[in-house]
Order: structure tokens, then sequence, then C-alpha cells
């Protein structure tokens, strides 16, 4: 199980944190509910305690402060309810002034002024309440004496907030704390959960959708190869006697450029990507022979001057298709690679070629890469105009042309690989005689390759062996 993302941990950080809030209000709750129902049941206790005192109270008809047996009356019953229980009382005015202290407390004389709050009204007048002091607070009760404007005001000893709090500060945090430790954990660990579920779910569904784009792209790249390559078979229809010319064009020409790249001046640009767009773009590098004369295309000897004018103006045919089509569809690298191919893979090293006359490295290297592999394959082949040359003369020939024709450095490569051409060659020229007829009426391939002549590759072709130096040569090919 994949783990939660980042917006998956603060998630999680928020709801911690509503948590603690919740549980900081719901304690602050308790121990606010905790304190009234204790005062209450303080206050409740207080007056069963002080009964005999109340009562005491009632049977005065009219109290009169300066009567000393009315006083010394509730003194007494005020001593034996202390005795009894932590209960004192006091005498105020209407100001809540003390004006006689009934039992002796130490907490209030006479003349000292009370805090006074109260709760609610009981029954018979009496009022519940509470005494504020610096010691705490305490639950009291305060009934009118009748006929007099003085109050008599019983209250606990033991301040109530400070007795309960003792009890609720020491029971109430544990209790919360393991409540909000064990509710945290399950919360967590249900949101940890879920989390980790919806974050695996969308990595699954983000790991698919990304295998169903490439397969999508896989599907239309395959699609996009063998329409190139069904249009360029059309092309060379024309010409039954190349047969699988294609196929070794993309053969040579991609392994030319892989041993190229061993080269560190060209291990940077003769890319993965570059062999791939140079094997599928050097098949329409003749394209622009499908608008020749059969007279010129399949002429069985040398051409004279104007055959040999139009026979060069297919770079120029093939280039002007191309170009318009990367102008409907936009820039593509491979449109690019495929142009450049075929309106320069007969420019020559020493400026002589057509139809640009580029010279050197002004001619792109794609170009360059197929010029070496077309007239190898041109050598190799039987033509209408020529048997094909042994694979002796062929390497002969173009060691003589490198400088002139060919790119010096390629024809270096090409020499350090010559076996491999012919070992490609072979393998062609044997299939093609054992079945030329099915060749030529074979259905368009799925790919540029198919899994026969990738085995071809495959067993002519071992890790790319050191480019050896060749000698210089002056001579051109024709």
């Amino acid at each position: 199980m994949r783990l939660p993302s980042k917006p998956a941990w603060l998630l999680i950080g928020v709801h911690t944190l509503c948590l603690s809030i919740g549980f900081w209000f719901l304690f602050q709750l308790v121990m606010s509910s905790t304190e009234y129902f204790a005062a209450e049941s303080a206050r409740d206790l207080l007056a069963v305690h002080s009964r005999k005192l109340t009562d005491a109270a009632h049977g005065i008809d009219a109290f009169d402060p300066a009567n000393l047996q009315q006083q010394e009356l509730l003194q007494r019953t005020a001593r034996e309810v202390a005795r009894v229980s932590p209960t004192g009382a006091v005498l105020v005015d209407q100001n809540w002034n003390v004006v006689n202290v009934l039992s002796t407390t130490g907490l209030w004389n006479i003349g000292d002024h009370l805090q006074w709050e109260s709760e609610r009204a009981g029954t018979e007048g009496i009022q519940r309440g509470q005494l504020k002091s610096a010691t705490g607070n305490r639950p009291a009760i305060a009934l009118p004496l009748r006929q007099s404007s003085v109050r008599m005001v019983v209250y606990d000893h033991n301040p109530v907030n400070q007795e309960w709090r003792a009890v609720l500060v020491t029971s109430l945090p544990l209790a919360a704390g393991i409540a909000f430790f064990w509710t945290w954990i399950l919360s967590s660990v249900s949101t940890y959960l879920l989390s980790a579920r919806l974050s695996s779910e969308e990595s699954h569904r983000m790991a698919q959708s990304e295998h169903d784009a490439l397969r999508s792209a896989q599907d239309l790249l395959r699609t996009r190869d063998a329409v190139i390559f069904g249009l360029a078979k059309l092309a060379e229809s024309r010409d039954p006697e190349t047969g699988h010319h294609l196929e070794r064009i993309s053969l040579y020409s991609t392994r030319l450029a892989t041993a190229l790249r061993l080269l560190p001046k060209y291990h940077r640009v003769v890319t993965p990507g570059f062999i791939r767009l140079l094997g599928i773009s050097s098949v329409l590098h003749d394209i622009g022979k499908v608008g020749l004369e059969d007279t010129v295309l399949l002429k069985p000897g040398r051409l004279n001057a104007d055959e040999r004018r139009k026979m060069q103006e297919h770079t120029l045919v093939a280039g002007e298709c191309l170009k318009e089509i990367e102008q409907r569809l936009g820039a593509s690298n491979f449109l690019q690679t495929a142009r450049e191919i075929a309106l320069h893979h007969h420019e020559r090293w020493d400026g002589n070629g057509y139809p640009a006359g580029l010279a050197g490295e002004s001619i792109p290297l794609a170009a360059r890469i197929v010029t070496v592999a077309d007239v190898y394959d041109a050598l190799s082949s039987k033509r209408v105009y020529k048997d094909a040359f042994p694979h002796e003369e062929c390497v002969r020939l173009i060691r003589e042309g490198s400088g002139t024709q060919f790119d010096p450095e390629l024809v270096t490569v090409f020499l350090s690989i010559e076996a491999d051409f012919a070992a490609i060659g072979q393998r062609f020229a044997a299939q093609a005689a054992a079945s030329i007829a099915a060749a030529e009426s074979c259905a368009v391939a799925d790919s540029l390759m198919t899994a026969e002549q990738e085995s071809v590759l495959i067993d002519v072709v071992s890790t790319p062996k050191p480019c050896a130096e060749s000698p210089e040569v002056s001579s051109s090919v024709a």
C-alpha cells in the first residue's frame, strides 16, 4: 500500500487541530458544569445542615437587631449547627454589610462587605448563591428575617470551587487525555487508511491512464510507420528489380548511425531518437521517383543528359511534397528529417552533387548517412542497367569516394562495420531468392521492421566495434 500524499498528512493535521479544540471546549464545559452542580449540591446540603437555624429565624415574628434575646437565640442555634457541620452564619443589612456574626469563623467581621452572587431564588423568600472571597467561593443561602431589613446569610466554610477543582484537576485531565489520545488514534488511523486507499486508487488510475496513453501513442506510431512504409513501397513498386530496397536502406542507415554514435563528436547528436527517426524517414528518400516516366526510371542503360536531368528532379519533387505536408501538419522532427534526406541524399561531400550543390557538413547528417547506405545498396543490388557488384568491390568504391562523394568520418565508421552490411545484404538476398513472388505482393507491414527484418539486424549486429582508421583515397565513385 502506498503512503498517503502530502494533502493526506495535511488533512490529518487539520483533523488533529479540530479534535484538540473540540476536546478543550469539552473540558471547559465539563469543568464549569461540574462546578455548578457541585455548588448546587453543596447548597442543598447546606440547607439541610442549617435547617435548625432557619427554623429559629422563621420563629421570630419581628426581628430587632437591638433585641439581645433574639440575637442570643440565633447565636446559640448557629453554634449548635456549627458543631455538627462546617457552617457559618452572619447577619447583613440591605447593602450586604455584616451587622452581626452568629458563629465565629474568622472569615468576616462586623462591618465587612459581602460579595454576594445570586444564583436563583428558592422557596419562602430564600435566595441561593455564593459568597466570593480571596480564598474561594463558598455556597450560601440568604433568608430575610420577618418584618426587618436584616438578612441572615448561612454559608459553608469550605470553598466549593477549590474542593471540587482539586478533584477535577487530578482526574478530568487524565480522563480527557486518554479519551483524546484514543479518539485521535482511531480517527487518524481511519483517515490514514482512507487516504492511502484513495491515493493507491488514484495512482492506479494514473498508471492505467499513462499506460493507455502510451499504448495509444504506440498504436499511432505503428499506424504512421505503416502508412509511410506503404507509400514508400508504392513508389518503389514501379521498379520491381530493387526488391526490399527500403528495408535494406533502413537497416544500413540505422546500423551506420548506431556505430557513429560511439564517436564522442556525435554522441549527443546521434541519440536513440535520432536513430529511430532516421530508420523510418530513410524509406521516403526516393519517394519523388513516383513522378518519373517509365522510360527514364526503367531504362536499361545509361541515361542521356536530358534523362539525367529528369532523374535528378525526383529529389526536388520529394522535398517539395514533404514540405507541403509539413506546412499543413505543423513542425515535425520526422517530416523535417524525411525532407532533408529526400532532398539532399544525392549531395556530395565535395559540393558536386545535386540539387543544391551543398558541401561538407552543410549537408544534413541524416542525408550523409543515407547517402552511404543508398550507394552501397545500389552497388550491391542488381538493377535494370547493371548486375550486382561483389561486396568487396562495393567497399572499395566507397573507400575511394571518401572525401569526395562521402563524409570521410562516415566512411571510416562504415569500414569498421562493413561485414555487418555484407551480412544484411546476404540475408535479404537469400530471402528474396526463396520467395521473390511473395515479397512483391505482400501487404504493408504493421511497422518499419518486421520480426523477420529485426532478426536480420540482431544476427549480424553485435556490440558496435571501435572505428578503425581507413586510408584516405582521392578517387570518387562515378
